[in-house]
């Protein structure tokens, strides 16, 4: 193929200027899109707030209630005391969230319904206090027996569902438009990539095709093009079938996604400066050409250009690493969860027997005490929470002694609080808290994994209504401690979730 000097000095400066201008809209979508999500970010925590903040004055009534009704029983002072601050509580309360339940669409109407519920909730417990201090308690007790102040709490805890419901709603359509977000931030990042190695590919071929003396260094460059472009091809495709699953985003996409981008943008620029170098080259005349020239434009091909484009796919791998994990986490907070009556004796053999092979590989034991609580929980969420805790135990086992996995539970006030105890190698007092971080690892790096297990357990255990903690002795083992809502469908209720 022989291009003329004319056509190639007209061509060449044209797929530059197109580059940039590509370059350009790439990085004002990207920057649109993670602003959009930021902004989406912002309005689920909003959401999230604001349907905890209504169910601290649900809470608050029921407390009052309660000792209101201590009192009444008993007679005794000590409850008068948090029954008045339980009472200033709700009306300060009460005031600083009902302009903002009115601002997502909560009818002053119905804000005014609640108020009005409210205060003879708290008038009736007041009489009620009143007549039982004079020593009328059997008027005290006819008051409460009419049941007209369990109708107005049934009414109150009726219309906090309905807030609860609409917070929640909200929260869902932000965390969609979130997902969408992040969907045209993958979309436009991979295309205009794809794009833009494709116009400096171009630029390259004609001028190594110009130049005859670089046919050897034309012939590698085009090798290197074919596999990039295979590795784009699949790249792309999996990129596609994670835009599918995307559902929810959070503040560490605007964060760790800035920096592979800068770094393709960065080395975007070294792409251009090599076409520039080409294009300057080829425009001279061949008497003019020294062999200083043509080793620049030999260190540019062979050097230049392979950095340059291999830095732009490790970075290209990073993004994609970095939102294949958040979508895990994110597939398992938006999950909706079902509860149902579980054995967890039954349900963690069945979980180390799906590890079993590991574990006649590493020759791992694991042993469960037969005392485990029953529980009333999702299935699902228990399968994932104690099978990342078992693989970790095994994963990080001590060579140096033969693995033993203890399993052991009890139940008590309401929580279920099982462990999961090994004498593997340990985890450094300064990282205890750090390996539940999204994408932390402790100790040495000698085990395959992206630090997102943990992060992974947490979520979920926060979900069914508890949390986790780690104790640890380094060289000696560590304990993982989850406490969980014995029955997740009375925390719902309670608002612990």
């Amino acid at each position: 193929m022989v291009i003329g000097k004319s056509v190639f000095s007209r061509f060449v400066p044209l797929l530059l200027f197109a580059g940039a201008i590509l370059l350009l809209g790439l990085v004002l979508a990207s920057l649109r899109f993670a602003t959009l999500t930021q902004q989406s970010s912002q309005g689920a925590l909003h959401a999230a707030r604001l349907n905890n903040r209504a169910m601290l004055l649900l809470t608050l009534v029921q407390d009052a209630e309660t000792r209101q009704r201590g009192y009444l029983i008993t007679g005794e002072e000590k409850y008068l005391s948090p029954f008045k601050r339980a009472e200033a509580l709700i009306a300060l309360h009460f005031l600083s969230v009902s302009g903002d339940l009115t601002k997502v669409g909560i009818s002053h109407v119905t804000v005014e319904r609640l108020k009005r519920l409210i205060d003879d909730k708290l008038g009736e417990m007041r009489d009620t206090i009143g007549l039982k201090k004079a020593g009328r308690d059997a008027e005290a007790i006819a008051v409460v027996q009419t049941d007209s102040g369990k109708r107005v709490m049934d009414e109150i805890r009726e219309i906090m569902t309905r807030i609860d419901a609409i917070t929640g709603n909200i929260g869902f359509q932000r965390e969609e438009t979130m997902a969408n977000a992040a969907k045209w931030l993958l979309i436009s990042i991979t295309g205009g990539a794809v794009l833009l190695v494709i116009l400096v590919g171009g630029a390259i071929f004609l001028a190594v095709v110009h130049a005859r003396q670089l046919e050897a260094a034309r012939q590698a460059l085009a090798e290197q093009n074919d596999v990039l472009e295979v590795r784009i091809k699949q790249r792309t495709q999996f990129l596609e079938r994670a835009n599918r699953e995307l559902q929810s985003y959070s503040y560490i996409v605007g964060h760790d996604l800035r920096a592979p981008l800068v770094n393709i943008m960065g080395f975007t620029s070294e792409l251009e400066r090599a076409a520039g170098i080409f294009a300057d080259y080829v425009k001279r005349s061949p008497d003019t050409r020294d062999d200083l020239a043509d080793k620049i434009v030999r260190q540019a091909v062979d050097d230049d250009i392979p950095e340059a484009l291999g830095f732009i796919r490790s970075s290209m791998k990073r993004m994609d690493d970095l939102i294949n994990e958040i979508l895990r986490l994110a597939r398992a907070g938006s999950r909706q969860l079902n509860a149902e009556p579980l054995n967890l004796l039954d349900l963690l053999s069945e979980t180390v027997a799906n590890l079993q092979h590991r574990l006649d590989e590493t020759g791992a034991s694991v042993v469960l005490s037969p005392a485990l609580p029953p529980v009333v929980s999702d299935r699902f969420a228990l399968q994932q929470i104690f099978g990342n805790l078992l693989d970790n135990a095994v994963k990080y086992a001590d060579p140096s002694r033969r693995a033993v996995i203890r399993v052991s539970g009890t139940i008590a006030n309401g929580f279920a609080m099982i462990d999961v105890a090994d004498n593997g190698r340990g985890i450094a007092e300064r990282d205890r808290e750090r390996v539940f971080e999204l994408f932390r690892r402790s100790g040495p790096q000698d085990r395959p994994g992206d630090g997102i297990g943990l992060a992974h357990v947490r979520a979920l255990v926060r979900r069914l209504g508890g949390d986790v903690a780690v104790k640890s002795v380094l060289g000696e083992g560590t304990t993982f401690v989850v406490t969980l809502a014995a029955d997740v469908r009375s925390a719902r209720d309670r608002g612990e979730r």
